[in-house]
């Protein structure tokens, strides 16, 4: 058995020791400060690195590649000890977090210091004592500095995360505030794993973290990642991940599993999980472009708390690893090597959200979500609408925008995904108490009536009247889900009940609204268009920008 470094040690034969130890190795607190901070940094091919969290909460892993893995315990640079093909990594004993939770309000550019300054005074009028936070990261590439920073208003201090949460849905509700749970670490999580060499026999035991790498194959195999839930059914696969593996210990003092991958790999394996690799490359290559935008603009404002910058599902972008690439989609990333888009300031990116359809106009950010004013996220209609809406779909225009859908370049190419663009649901009136937004006392709702409605149509507050009073709903989100997971809010209610007592509701679009509409993109693909000016509609004023 010998030492390596701090909390390190290897049992096995003689071959299982280092072959070299560098003076590159890193103390304990070293690599941590790695896993935790908000940068991310460049490797020799000069393409950003970035730490994927692909799941978590796990007293046991398992990863192989053909070939052999090696063990890295300082990461690239530091000792290496070869290994077989397959490893296990289980939990050994570990303490969790200690956090407070705060509630974010609002959020700022951290440049905006007047807006900052206004917002706290806003909110201190109303009784909140409130605290700014900055989140985000300053980095320079290529001469130029960039900007992702943001200031968050916060506001209470709780030690359980659930209550947190509750006071955030009444904040949310009664002030439309952001009510996003801002976690302050005050101590880390640690703990030691011991990672087994089932094919050698070495065993390493580690504290904190361990690395993975294989030494021949292109990949690593990690066994039964979650994929899904179907039917409350959780769903697990194999999945192979380029770049290196790394096993921390999570906030909850549980294993993660973490993929620190190039932003091109990355992107390889996460554009065809976004949208159909058949689809023209114009679109394709908007969608990569669009992608990276928010790779890199989430980096520092998630997963503050976790040892990794992004997360591998919805809540940052859905990531599938390698076996979801696809050439296409693949050539597209290549193509679109480094290409991001910038606000006219030349310093700050441009937040490039999307949604699968946008129903044939796209909306206001400030409407969906609680922000600033964004000129590159302002709602417009499709390019193929009709003069009469080029303004925004007014209430008096919605029957028949929904009902007598004009033909745009959001409409689906195909049979299939006809109900993406217009769609029809019933709300059970009992069913709703209860809901997103919606205290269970309220009772049965009787009527829904519409309060206020964005430039392109969605609801974005409305109240319910029932039996046992009225109550408000407000966000776009929100509203979805109270009504039972919509599609999206640009819909109306029918007058009349459907014969078995539920709402009839007629809508549009699928997701919310906000940025690149993904159907669109296709569209306009298919027309010809070139995804520069496919982004120069989504995101107005923005400036395509080659940053390395």
């Amino acid at each position: 058995m010998r030492t390596l470094g701090a909390g390190l040690v290897v049992a096995g034969s003689a071959a299982a020791w280092p072959r070299v130890a560098l003076g590159s190795d890193l103390s304990l607190a070293d690599r941590l400060d790695l896993l935790y901070g908000n940068k991310f940094s460049f490797d020799a091919q000069g393409l950003p690195q970035v730490s994927v969290g692909l799941m978590e909460g796990q007293r046991e892993v398992i990863i192989e590649a053909q070939g052999g893995i090696s063990a890295l315990p300082s990461g690239d640079g530091g000792t290496s000890i070869d290994g077989g093909s397959r490893w296990r990594i289980r939990l050994d004993r570990s303490t969790p977090a200690r956090q407070r939770f705060s509630i974010a309000v609002e959020s700022r550019a951290a440049t905006d210091l007047r807006g900052i300054e206004a917002a706290a005074k806003r909110w201190r009028k109303l009784g909140y004592e409130i605290r700014e936070r900055e989140v985000g990261t300053l980095f320079g590439v290529n001469g130029r500095a960039l900007d992702t920073r943001q200031i968050l208003l916060t506001t209470g201090d709780f030690g359980s995360e659930a209550d947190a949460e509750r006071e955030a849905r009444v904040l949310a509700q009664r002030h439309q505030a952001l009510g996003r749970l801002h976690p302050e670490v005050r101590e880390r999580s640690s703990g030691h794993m011991i990672a087994h060499d089932l094919d050698t026999g070495i065993e390493i035991r580690a504290e904190g973290v361990l690395w993975f790498a294989p030494r021949k194959a292109p990949t690593m195999t990690v066994k039964n990642v979650l994929s899904g839930v179907t039917m409350g059914e959780v769903k697990r696969s194999d999945r192979a991940y380029r770049g290196q593996i790394y096993v921390a210990i999570d906030r909850n003092g549980q294993l993660a599993v973490v993929n620190l991958v190039n932003e091109l790999d990355l992107l390889a394996g996460l554009v065809p999980a976004e949208i159909f690799a058949s689809a023209e490359a114009a679109a394709l290559e908007s969608q990569a472009i669009a992608a990276r935008g928010q790779l890199i603009t989430k980096i520092g404002t998630r997963h503050t708390d976790d040892p990794w910058l992004l997360c591998a599902h919805q809540h940052c972008q859905v990531y599938a690893g390698s076996d979801r690439e696809h050439p296409r989609t693949t050539a597209a990333v290549r193509r679109t090597k480094g290409r991001l888009l910038m606000r006219p300031n030349g310093s700050q990116l441009v937040d490039t959200v999307y949604s699968a359809n946008s129903g044939g106009h796209t909306e206001d950010n400030d409407l969906v979500w609680p922000s600033p004013i964004d000129d590159q996220l302002r709602g417009r209609a499709d390019p193929l609408a009709p003069s009469s809406y080029q303004g925004g779909v007014e209430a008096r225009q919605l029957a028949a925008w929904l009902m007598q859908p004009p033909k745009t370049y959001s409409t689906p190419h195909g049979e299939h995904l006809a109900e993406s663009y217009r769609w029809k649901a019933s709300v059970d009136p009992k069913t709703i108490a209860g809901r997103s937004g919606v205290p269970k006392e309220l009772g049965e709702v009787k009527r829904i009536e519409l309060l206020k409605r964005g430039r392109s149509g969605r609801v974005v507050a409305m109240r319910l009247h029932a039996t046992r009073g009225e109550h408000d709903v407000h966000g776009e989100l929100t509203i979805r889900r109270a009504l039972g997971n919509l599609k999206s809010s640009m819909f109306l209610v029918h007058a009349a009940k459907d014969r078995f007592g539920r709402f009839s509701l007629v809508g549009g679009g699928h997701g919310h609204g906000v940025g690149m509409c993904q159907h669109g993109a296709m569209g306009m693909a298919r027309a010809g268009k070139s995804h520069a000016q496919i982004l120069e509609h989504y995101y107005r004023g923005a400036k395509l920008t080659t940053l390395w």
